[in-house]
């Protein structure tokens, strides 16, 4: 199994043990007869998925610092309540506030058909709210199969409504950029952040070669991340999630980041999002469930 080195391990189902891994951050390793995962509470953030008989389908950058209270660079982070920058201060973190939160573990569960289900929460703060200033309660129910699957649920606990944004924000490892191609997207509005927020209509497939920072408007539920040099297609299935984000630095812009540098090359974001016109409206006492499910089959052309 994939694990940062622990210190501590103690069992809490079957399949489900609770590690300690670098900077004493909480860990839950899942290793059942379908697949194993890893999962740091901080941030309920999935650090690796690997189905049996095939190698990881995430990536977790090597130069990622790992610290209480600092995002991790890989894996599915979850993004809320803003996608990306803060839209008025730039010494808050990306893409929100629940990144650098310490999640509950609220039940882990062997399922009888083999897979193991985990539920993860966390709610506002007085921190949370002297930034954000409204209630909130999220769940991340996490199914690990021969397939990932991700439910998000946003709950408003405020007495007004909000408006938020999200993303499952999923960094894919892969054997070379140039080779890969992405498939599901097309007719898609594509608007170009590296070149004045361009707007454009997809044709075909989208292959990256380099620097990419494109945002993939009213994509349809199923996307395909083919990459035939690691011989395996990734699918991923959506609900309730209006647009794809994918996304790389390319060399120039790696360079500048200590936490990517050369690893550039080693993995493609394709992010399920809402964000901008695509935000979610919810009442008070309402509840908003996205979904992801990410599964590998073999390459074929």
């Amino acid at each position: 199994m994939e694990t940062a080195a622990h210190l501590h391990v103690h069992q809490l189902s079957r399949t489900v043990q609770r590690a300690t891994g670098p900077a004493q951050l909480s860990v839950l390793l899942i290793e059942n007869e379908q697949a194993r995962c890893m999962v740091y509470l901080q941030g309920a953030h999935v650090a690796s998925f690997t189905p049996n008989g095939q190698a990881n389908l995430l990536f977790m950058s090597p130069y990622s610092t790992y610290e209480k209270g600092k995002p991790f660079r890989g894996g599915i982070p979850i993004c809320f309540p803003w996608f990306g920058k803060h839209p008025k201060r730039d010494d808050l973190f990306l893409h929100g506030l629940v990144r650098t939160k310490a999640w509950e573990l609220r039940e882990a569960i062997d399922i009888a058909d083999g897979s193991t289900k985990l539920v993860l929460s966390t709610e506002d703060d007085e921190y949370t709210r002297s930034i954000w200033p409204h209630r909130f309660s999220l769940q991340l129910t996490i199914t690990v199969a021969a397939f990932l699957r991700l439910e998000l649920q946003v709950t408003n606990t405020d007495e007004q409504s909000f408006s938020f944004e999200e993303a499952f924000h999923t960094y894919f490892r892969i054997g070379s950029l140039q080779d890969c191609s992405i498939t599901g997207l097309d007719g898609c509005t594509v608007v170009d952040r590296s070149d004045g927020n361009r707007e454009y209509s997809q044709d075909g497939s989208v292959v990256v070669g380099g620097e990419f920072v494109r945002i993939f408007e009213q994509a349809g539920p199923v996307v395909a991340l083919h990459d035939p040099v690691l011989g395996r297609s990734i699918r991923m299935e959506q609900e309730n999630l209006k647009q794809v984000f994918v996304w790389n630095p390319g060399d120039e812009k790696a360079k500048q980041n200590p936490e990517v540098l050369d690893a550039w090359k080693d993995f493609l974001c394709v992010e399920q999002v809402n964000s901008g016109k695509a935000a979610v409206v919810l009442e008070k006492g309402r509840t908003h469930q996205s979904t992801l499910v990410v599964s590998s089959l073999p390459y074929a052309i």
